[in-house]
């Protein structure tokens, strides 16, 4: 028929799939990510570097324990998505890394059973547990209906990871109350610091540029001891402070505070209340998912 999509075709990925293949990545974007790079993707995917990759500083890292990662594509007249799985643990544990399809439920399914079939024999099949393709996105958000529901009807339960933060910066938040903040460049990182009266750090953070224009705030805590004086929200403003002068408009964060009722000595209720004063939003609720033969 005239018009209509060609028959799908499930092979290994190749090199020259790769832009096409961002393009369906953004299609599944969070507020405030940037455009996902095919450097970005040849680190996430298993494909071997090559002398250029290596001048061009392409993100080539090893997640976990799994050393062969296998990247599937879904194609007709156009690449559709893909799915990029491996083993750990010796084989007896399976991990699909991510998905990306366009949330098409009939992709998503295909490449998912494909996947599934290649990681048969494991006891443990784990989803969505490794980094993906962004690593800040420890976790399928919950805007993927299909592929969270393909999950579920292949066996799968989720288990809640955390909230992804975001918060447009148009102009730098006002300094307020007077707080010297120490900043320290290491590579791409800015770790700021405030000191104590005996000059031990007493809350730190760690803010890095993903791309021009965004940012992220990797870390920020405060020493228990000195909890509820204010310093997570002025050293958080700091950062965004700091942020802006370098250009960012756009930051992001992961925050683990799914569950405040377990509080484990890392401030998560404190967390949740200085991030929501300080305007970031919950761009998505982010989950993991296992199953067990």
């Amino acid at each position: 028929m005239v018009g209509s999509r060609q028959t799908t075709v499930i092979r290994a990925l190749t090199r020259t799939h790769l832009a096409a293949l961002a393009g369906v990545v953004d299609a599944d974007a969070l507020p405030g990510q940037p455009g996902c790079r095919v450097g970005a993707l040849l680190g996430a995917t298993g494909l071997r570097p090559t002398g250029s990759d290596l001048r061009t500083g392409a993100a080539l890292g090893q997640v976990g324990t799994v050393r062969d990662w296998q990247t599937l594509v879904a194609i007709s007249d156009e690449v559709l998505g893909a799915v990029c799985f491996g083993r750990s643990d010796g084989g007896r544990v399976g991990t699909i890394r991510w998905l990306h399809a366009r949330e098409d439920p009939a992709v998503v399914a295909d490449l998912l059973d494909q996947a599934l079939a290649r990681l048969s024999g494991g006891r443990v099949i784990e989803a969505f547990v490794a980094d993906g393709i962004d690593p800040l996105v420890a976790g399928l958000p919950d805007d993927r209906d299909a592929t969270r529901e393909a999950l579920a009807e292949r066996g799968f339960t989720g288990k809640q990871a955390g909230r992804f933060l975001y918060r447009a910066l148009q102009a730098p938040p006002a300094a307020g109350d007077s707080c010297a903040v120490q900043v320290v460049a290491v590579g791409n990182e800015r770790r700021l610091s405030i000191a104590g009266p005996s000059g031990d750090q007493v809350a730190k953070a760690t803010i890095s540029v993903l791309a021009p224009g965004h940012g992220v705030v990797d870390w920020i805590e405060v020493h228990p001891a000195h909890r509820g004086q204010g310093l997570g929200g002025r050293l958080l403003k700091a950062c965004l402070r700091l942020m802006y002068h370098l250009g960012v408009r756009h930051v992001v964060g992961l925050l683990d505070d799914h569950n405040l009722d377990a509080d484990d000595g890392h401030g998560r209720i404190g967390a949740h209340i200085v991030t929501s004063r300080a305007g970031f939003v919950t761009g998505a609720h982010l989950a993991t998912y296992r199953r067990t033969r």
